[in-house]
């Protein structure tokens, strides 16, 4: 297994940036590609530092790959940098370039805590085709409600996705999103705590993805926003990926 920190020029993003990726001691054909996201006020490093993601990842064959978006809610904005098609198209096919993994949808998954959750399921919902399962981890699955309980970050949110009526059946509209699936959607699985401050959101996306028929699985566990649920579950999530 190696570890590799890699700053680029992103041609999305129009400037410097950093990414993390795991590599297994020998990357082939047959292994797995995990796109991991993390939350807001994180960065690419967050998940080393709080979890053993190294330890777990090691004896896989899975790459994860860590990429930093700052806080952008994984959003491309007005004017702003181009967060959405950084993550969504360009992080995975930099990471195809430079280490030959594999680039097809059975072998492909995405993942994300908190804000990276949201993320998860904003990229995977929009590119079914891509990733074969999405994992959610104590996500933020709704903008609108969340704006509404936050109103602190009125300007903030209004710089990233202009008005709570934009947000309104648009890519940024995870219930939307999952609306528009069919039988060929990735499979979601979904971990949240039962003192996490989302977990209210976590029940009725649940209930959403159910009256949908998705193919689906919600895991409730005991705690709260925090990463000592979430260094077991991201064992949870390499297991799964590796066929454990």
């Amino acid at each position: 297994m190696a570890v590799s920190h890699i700053e680029f020029y992103s041609e999305k993003l129009e400037m410097k940036t950093r990414v993390n990726v795991i590599l297994p001691e020998h990357v082939d054909k047959d292994g797995q590609v995990l796109l991991l996201l993390h939350g807001l006020g994180d960065d690419e490093n967050t998940w080393f530092e709080q979890t053993r993601i190294v330890s777990y990842a090691s004896g896989s064959n899975i790459t994860v790959i860590m990429p930093r978006v700052d806080r952008s809610y994984y959003t491309t904005s007005v004017g702003g940098p181009k967060y959405f098609e950084y993550v969504s198209q360009e992080i995975l096919q930099r990471c195809q370039e430079w280490f030959n993994i594999p680039n097809n949808k059975e072998q492909t998954f995405i993942a994300g805590i908190s804000m990276g959750g949201f993320g998860a399921l904003k990229v995977g919902l929009t590119n079914p085709k891509r990733f074969k399962q999405i994992f959610v981890m104590s996500a933020m699955p709704d903008i609108i409600t969340n704006w509404r309980n936050n109103s602190e970050r009125d300007e903030w949110y209004r710089s990233l996705f202009g008005t709570p009526e934009q947000i309104q059946e648009s890519i940024n509209d995870v219930s939307y999103l999952v609306s528009k699936q069919n039988e060929t959607a990735p499979k979601i699985w979904q971990l949240c705590g039962r003192n996490d401050s989302f977990y209210d959101m976590n029940v009725i996306l649940d209930q959403q993805i159910r009256k949908r028929g998705l193919k689906h699985q919600f895991v409730e566990v005991s705690g709260g926003h925090e990463w000592s649920v979430w260094d077991k579950a991201i064992k949870q999530v390499l297991n799964i990926i590796d066929d454990k």
